[in-house]
């Protein structure tokens, strides 16, 4: 501890010691901050530490250093600049990071600490193989294992040396499992690569590029910003940015006007007539469009008439559809809700049954598979599950190696970004009949591109619109609302005659009470009033993830109220029986992103935890496949794409007005089966129906489609809009 500054010297402005941790008070899990509630070794006080200190955990030691201040509600705590792990000092701290490698439980952990004593960390380190093979009980490749953990964890703590002095030590872990042994190389010489790890977005990797005395006016810094200002692009859905606007962006992240030409000639980054794409994504889009012309200009393959309507079941326009399934080799089917989308598929399935038709049938999420299955009677499968596509390698269905189909039906259509679009249309014969169906005035797809909605505009396949609303489906609230809203109406919340009462607006212009009439809707009034499981049949949405009434303090609140009494759970991340939602697509546990899972119970001597799946099956995860987990009381809309749930709580309000728009409440309200409750304010409710936010995103697919010949630039859709 520096003399000059100590814990009681009233006027001391900054220190520096040596702590332990106490316990956690908070844990941000994406920026890394934290306050921990800690005691310094040397003298034994209390105090809160606050900043980039995620990184460490109760019983943790570490070198901090940081500036006193006194906060208006919790008085005096330090506001750390640096916090250097060290290695426990203690018996106890000792057993605790042995524990913490794998297949080194905490018997064996104790084991080797007796046998190796004080000195046992540094008796590992000279020799971690021979040190984990000597414990009775522990096999060649278990030790192995073992010592390659323990390197992982010292390789670490270099890095936390290294960024600590950028407040980026929490990111030491997941820059070593991405990067693993190249990762001290990456940092030094190639910074800007760390904007590929979460939660580094380019002005933290600018920063350690600074500090390694990359000039501030070099081309590498412009053009490392275009990429990323790209790359950020694509995930606000752009397949492209006009030149202009990509040296904007540029200029806002490095504070300077760059040279456009500097620009293009980043690596990675090509010019198509004043479009700067990603090389990837042009490629992907080039590839999309050639395909779909190829197969539309080619003639019918499968040898089948449906005939005439029979006009037992179907409309005209619903029939219309499923002779385009035949007469087509693309060909799309849209409509909203309750206008017999379900149905048709059904039909076209049945037909190509008659006609001995190698059918299959796929979405782009597991729940959407699910409910296809579920509608038509026949399996259905995710779109990666189809093509056998798992991270990190070639689909098993690829160009040269086709599915063995001969008509594939594509749920939920709208979802596809222009990757997956490729890599599904790449991984089916020429000759394969496909049907894409889905709701063109849902949200656009998670990532680059709108296949879907270009494919219509573009009127370079047969497409139908389905517009009448059935008389069932009419009795909904729900259906009514979301028909009006997309005609640019407010709904009513009144039900008309003969209507059911499943719709509601609570108008509720404080975002403290908002927040809490949400809870009140999921924990009291729902269950009581639909007889649902407040935890599983209930899911909340919502346009932010900040703010009073976002998706972190919803899902805060919720936990307390519905599942405060569950056992805490992996580092008290959870609790047993929370609501959890997987973010990433993990085809290893067969979770996709956006599969929602229930924690059954933590298992820590096997390094796993058990979940239920929302299909009623059960599936163990190893802890190293955990983070990417979230609570799941309260999602984003998008993460909803794809999904229905009994009852649906949606946040409206006036603090998401900047995310407010048409097709995400349209989105929002139909993935209710039986309720929707709508929570916030009118003013907000009037926001998002005016601002349609159509065209929103830079692509050149439509644009590509309408180039073949013969091909019509108004994108006619059979059945009026």
């Amino acid at each position: 501890m520096n003399p000059t500054a100590t814990l009681f010297d009233a006027d001391a402005a900054s220190y520096t010691g040596t702590v332990e941790v106490i316990g956690v008070i908070f844990r941000a899990e994406d920026d890394g901050y934290a306050v921990l509630e800690v005691q310094e070794t040397e003298s034994g006080e209390g105090f809160a530490l606050v900043g980039p200190v995620a990184h460490l955990g109760a019983g943790d030691r570490a070198e901090v250093s940081g500036e006193w201040q006194t906060h208006n509600r919790y008085g005096r705590q330090l506001r750390a600049q640096g916090a250097l792990p060290l290695d426990p000092a203690d018996r106890e701290g000792q057993v605790a990071y042995l524990t913490s490698l794998r297949h080194i439980g905490p018997a064996r952990a104790e084991r080797l600490v007796d046998e190796l004593g004080e000195g046992v960390l540094q008796t590992i380190a000279a020799d971690p193989q021979r040190a984990f093979a000597s414990l009775r009980g522990v096999s060649a490749n278990q030790a192995a294992a073992a010592t390659e953990s323990w390197h992982a964890s010292r390789a670490v703590r270099d890095l936390h040396v290294q960024l600590a002095p950028h407040g980026l030590a929490h990111l030491a872990a997941p820059i070593h499992a991405r990067y693993a042994e190249r990762s001290m190389t990456i940092l030094h010489e190639d910074p800007y690569r760390l904007t590929e790890i979460d939660g580094v977005g380019f002005a933290r990797a600018d920063k350690i590029a600074l500090a390694a005395d990359v000039p501030p006016e070099s081309s590498r810094r412009a053009q490392a910003a275009a990429v990323y200002a790209l790359v950020e692009a694509e995930q606000q859905g752009n397949s492209y940015l006009p030149l202009e606007e990509l040296t904007g962006r540029t200029a806002r992240l490095i504070g300077v006007a760059p040279d456009p030409e500097v620009l293009v000639e980043a690596r990675g980054l090509t010019e198509d007539e004043g479009r700067i794409y990603r090389e990837l994504t042009r490629e992907s889009e080039i590839a999309v469009a050639a395909t779909l012309m190829r197969r539309t200009a080619a003639p019918p393959h499968l040898d089948h008439d449906p005939g005439e309507n029979p006009g037992a079941r179907l409309t005209d326009e619903q029939w219309a559809a499923v002779r385009g399934a035949f007469s087509a080799r693309i060909s799309v089917l849209t409509g909203g809700p309750g206008v017999g989308k379900t149905e048709c598929t059904k039909e076209i399935v049945a037909e190509a049954e008659a006609a001995d038709a190698t059918i299959a049938l796929c979405a782009p999420t597991g729940r959407a598979a699910r409910r296809m299955e579920e509608a038509t009677g026949h399996e259905a499968k995710t779109i990666h599950r189809l093509l056998e596509w798992r991270p990190g390698s070639e689909p098993t269905y690829r160009p040269g190696h086709p599915l063995p189909a001969s008509l594939v039906i594509v749920d939920e259509s709208s979802m596809l970004n222009l990757r997956l679009a490729e890599v599904l249309l790449g991984g089916l014969a020429e000759t394969t009949h496909i049907v894409f169906v889905g709701d063109a005035d849902q949200l656009p797809p998670i990532g680059a591109g709108k296949p879907f909605e270009d494919l219509i505009d573009s009127g370079a396949a047969p497409a139908v619109r389905l517009t009448q609303i059935f008389r069932q489906a009419a009795r909904s609230m729900i259906t009514t609302a979301a028909h009006e809203i997309n005609q640019g109406r407010l709904p009513h919340f009144e039900p008309a005659e003969d209507q059911d009462r499943d719709f509601f607006f609570i108008d509720r212009p404080s975002p403290e009470r908002a927040l809490e009439t949400v809870v009140e809707v999921v924990a009291e009034r729902a269950p009581k009033s639909f007889g649902v499981d407040p935890i599983r049949d209930v899911q909340v949405l919502a346009p932010m993830y900040r703010g009073a009434v976002g998706i972190d303090a919803l899902n805060e609140r919720l936990q307390k109220r519905l599942n405060a009494d569950g056992k805490r759970a992996l580092n008290d991340r959870f609790r047993i029986g929370d609501r959890l939602i997987q973010t990433r697509n993990s085809h290893e546990l067969g979770l996709m992103n956006g599969s929602i899972v229930f924690l059954r119970r933590d298992e820590p001597e096997e390094e796993a935890i058990v979940v239920d799946t929302d299909d009623g099956g059960s599936l163990v995860i190893p802890y190293g496949e955990t983070a990417t987990l979230r609570l799941a009381y309260a999602i984003s809309v998008h993460k909803a794409q794809g999904c229905e749930v009994p009852v649906v709580v949606g946040v409206c309000h006036r603090s998401h007005s900047r995310m407010l728009t048409r097709p995400l409440l349209y989105t929002a309200i139909t993935r209710a089966r039986k309720s929707c409750v709508l929570v916030g304010d009118r003013a907000a409710l009037g926001t998002a129906v005016q601002r349609d936010d159509g065209g929103g995103r830079h692509s050149g697919l439509a644009e590509r489609l309408r180039a073949r010949p013969g091909a019509t630039t108004t994108g006619p859709v059979a059945g009026a809009r």
